[in-house]
C-alpha cells in the first residue's frame, strides 16, 4: 500500500500491522519427535509463528511485547482425533447428559487442559455436534474453545431382539444399517452435512452382538471415499483389523489386541498407510491413584472424584472386555507398530468410563510412555501425527507459519510425562486462554 493509500485508509502503518509478541526463555518441544530448542524465542504475529529458534539467534528485531517463559517448557497444543463429546457429567457418561450446553462445556474443559482440537467420533445426536462445529467455523462461538470436528452419527449392525453393539452410552444415537444400500444412504446424508469422517463399529462385542456384514461395511467405506471422507473402523481383533483394511478402511480406532499382530497385518497397515489409534488409557488397569492429581481437581468436584473412585474400586467402569493380559498385549502391539513404522496416532477415546474430558488426553500420554514410547515420540503422536490425520496443516508443530497454539508447562515432560498436567497457561493463536474464567464458569455450573 502506498503512503497516500495508507493515509486515506485512516490508519497508520503500525495500526495496520499486527503487533508482534516475543515469548522467550522456555525449553520448546517442537512436536516432530526430534527437535527440542533450549532458551528459545518464539515471535508471534497475527496468531502465527513468525520466527522460532534459539533466543541468541533471533537478533534485536523491532520493538515488541515480551513474555518471559524462563524455566518453563512449551509443547504444541494437543490434538485428539478420537473421543465422544457431550456425554460426560459428574463421574460418568450417560445419554441423558447430552446437550448443546454440555458439548460447549467440554470444549472449554479441553481448552483448559491444553487440547486445541478434538474430533467426536460417531456419537452425535440430532446433528447437535454438526451445528456447534458449523457455528464455530463461522466465528459465532466464544474464543478460547477447543476446535470441534465431528463424524456425526456412526454406523452399527442391528442386533435382533437386543440393543446394538455400538457405544453403550449412545446406542440409540448411532445408525443401524439394515443393508448395504441403507448404509450408503446414511453416508450420503452424513456427507451432505460435511462431516469430518465416517465411523462404523465392526466387532461383535465378543459374540454378544450382531456384526456388520462385509457387503455393508464395504459399502460404508466406498461411499465415504466417494465423498472424500476417511472411514474409521472400531475393531478389537487382528482378524477384524485385516477385514477392515482389505475393505479400504483408513483408520483403526483401536489397537488390535488378540492375538498379537502377524506379518500380514503389519504389511497391510504399512503399505496402505492406515492410521492406528492408540486408545490405551481407557483400557489401562492403573487403579485410582491418578484421581489424586491436583490438576484433576481444578475442574472436577471432590464429590465426583470420590464417586468415580468408588466405582473404580468396585470395578463399575470396567475396561472394555479386557484383562491385564490383554492390556500387556496392547502395549506389546504398540511397540511393534511403532518399530515397524506404522502410522500410530494419539487417541484418548475421551468421554466415557474413566476418560474425563481434557484430563484423559494426559492419561493417554502417560499410558504411551509407560508402554515404552519415548516422551518425544508420544508427544509427536499427540500433536503432529494427529493434526496431519485431520488435515490440519497449520497446527501440530511449533514452526514458522504455523498457528501459535501451545501449552506452557511448569515442569519438563521429557523428565516425567505426567508433567504435561503441570499447566501454567494455554495459548491459541498466540492469545492466552482464560483458564481462570473457564475454571470459575465450570465450578459455578457444577455448584
Amino acid at each position: 500500500m502506498s503512503v497516500t493509500a495508507a493515509a486515506s485508509s485512516g490508519r497508520t502503518p503500525s495500526e495496520r500491522t499486527p503487533a508482534a509478541v516475543l515469548f522467550e526463555g522456555a525449553r520448546v518441544i517442537v512436536g516432530d519427535g526430534e527437535r527440542v530448542i533450549d532458551d528459545c524465542g518464539i515471535v508471534v504475529r497475527g496468531g502465527l509463528i513468525e520466527v522460532i529458534g534459539p533466543r541468541d539467534a533471533l537478533g534485536a528485531g523491532p520493538a515488541r511485547q515480551t513474555v518471559c517463559l524462563a524455566g518453563k517448557t512449551v509443547i504444541p497444543a494437543l490434538v485428539n482425533p478420537h473421543g465422544h463429546i457431550g456425554y460426560w457429567k459428574g463421574a460418568g457418561a450417560d445419554a441423558a447428559n447430552f446437550s448443546t450446553d454440555n458439548v460447549l462445556d467440554h470444549l472449554r474443559r479441553l481448552a483448559y487442559y491444553g487440547v486445541g482440537v478434538f474430533q467426536s467420533l460417531g456419537t452425535d445426536r440430532d446433528d447437535t455436534e454438526v451445528r456447534i462445529r458449523d457455528r464455530q467455523r463461522k466465528g459465532d462461538l466464544e474464543e478460547g474453545l477447543a476446535v470441534l470436528f465431528t463424524a456425526g452419527a456412526g454406523i452399527v449392525a442391528p442386533t435382533p431382539g437386543s440393543g446394538n453393539g455400538g457405544p453403550f452410552f449412545a446406542a440409540d444415537a448411532v445408525h443401524e444399517a439394515t443393508s448395504a444400500e441403507d448404509a450408503r444412504r446414511h453416508v450420503r446424508a452424513l456427507a451432505a452435512k460435511n462431516v469430518d469422517a465416517v465411523k462404523f463399529w465392526l466387532d461383535d462385542r465378543h459374540g454378544a452382538k450382531a456384526r456388520l456384514q462385509p457387503d455393508v461395511y464395504q459399502a460404508i467405506i466406498d461411499e465415504a471415499h466417494t465423498h472424500g471422507l476417511k472411514a474409521a473402523a472400531h475393531i478389537y481383533t487382528v482378524d477384524d483389523a485385516k477385514a477392515a483394511i482389505h475393505a479400504g478402511a483408513d483408520i483403526l480406532a483401536h489397537l488390535p489386541r488378540t492375538p498379537a499382530p502377524d506379518r500380514e497385518l503389519l504389511d497391510l497397515v504399512t503399505t496402505r498407510d492406515v492410521a492406528v489409534f492408540t486408545s490405551m488409557s481407557i483400557q489401562r488397569p492403573d487403579g485410582d491413584g491418578w484421581l489424586d492429581d491436583p490438576a484433576l481437581a481444578d475442574l472436577m468436584p471432590a464429590e465426583a472424584i470420590a464417586d468415580l473412585r468408588t466405582r473404580i474400586k468396585s470395578n463399575a467402569p470396567q475396561p472394555l472386555f479386557d484383562t491385564t493380559e490383554a492390556y500387556q498385549r496392547m502395549e506389546s502391539t504398540l511397540r511393534t507398530f511403532v518399530d515397524a513404522g506404522v502410522r500410530v496416532v494419539f487417541s484418548a477415546d475421551t468421554g466415557l468410563l474413566t476418560q474425563i474430558p481434557g484430563f484423559a488426553e494426559h492419561r493417554e500420554l502417560e499410558a504411551l510412555v509407560a508402554a515404552g514410547l519415548p516422551p518425544l515420540v508420544a508427544l509427536r503422536c499427540a500433536t503432529r501425527e494427529s493434526a496431519a490425520l485431520l488435515g490440519i496443516a497449520d497446527r501440530g508443530t511449533l514452526e514458522v507459519g504455523k498457528r501459535a497454539d501451545f501449552v506452557v508447562l511448569s515442569a519438563d515432560p521429557l523428565q516425567d510425562i505426567t508433567n504435561t498436567r503441570r499447566i501454567e497457561s494455554v495459548y491459541f493463536q498466540g492469545r492466552p486462554v482464560d483458564r481462570l474464567g473457564i475454571r470459575d464458569r465450570v465450578r459455578g455450573a457444577t455448584e
